[in-house]
């Protein structure tokens, strides 16, 4: 465990991003919205949590685009995100996505169950998306790998429960 700790904030001090010098600064631009590695959110042991199932802080952006998601880099252990609301029902047009990333690139499994989400053939209303595969309807969830994007976007009519995820390194 102590191992882990140290691997963890030698890492999180490699991505830390340095200090701006004065002659850097310029005025606000879309640059500042990237999310990358540079700015990345280390999760996990590094920030002195315990054994127990952590919460993903809520994405600060709104993007679809993978450089511009919010990243999370996961130390083994486990987390969880939900759907707005969960357990009750999430809102119409809501959207939000992240990219997570596994220290060492360690397998991370990502499981949802419950997940309730409006059905269709082709998830064309509501939707989470894990990697490059969308899942709606009801039932399980299952995706794993070193790196995943998560996306969940819902349209502007009917709504369900959503889901409970649980995200073990």
């Amino acid at each position: 465990m102590f191992r882990l700790t140290i691997c963890c904030l030698v890492l999180g001090a490699a991505l830390a991003k340095p200090a701006e010098k004065a002659s850097d600064k310029s005025a606000s631009s879309d640059s500042e919205l990237l999310h990358s590695l540079d700015t990345a959110i280390t999760v996990g042991e590094s920030r002195g949590l315990n054994d127990e199932l952590q919460p993903l802080p809520k994405p600060t952006t709104k993007s679809a685009i993978q450089g511009l998601m919010q990243h999370y880099i996961l130390c083994p252990g486990e987390y969880y995100f939900t759907s707005t609301n969960y357990p009750s029902n999430y809102p119409n047009n809501d959207y939000f996505s992240f990219f997570l990333t596994t220290t060492d690139g360690q397998s991370m499994t990502i499981n949802c169950n419950p997940f309730d989400v409006e059905s269709h053939s082709t998830c064309a209303y509501d939707w989470l998306q894990l990697g490059s595969t969308k899942y709606c309807g009801s039932g399980a969830v299952t995706a794993s790998g070193p790196c995943m994007s998560v996306e969940f976007s819902s349209d502007n009519s009917i709504t369900d429960s959503g889901f409970n995820c649980t995200i073990t390194v």
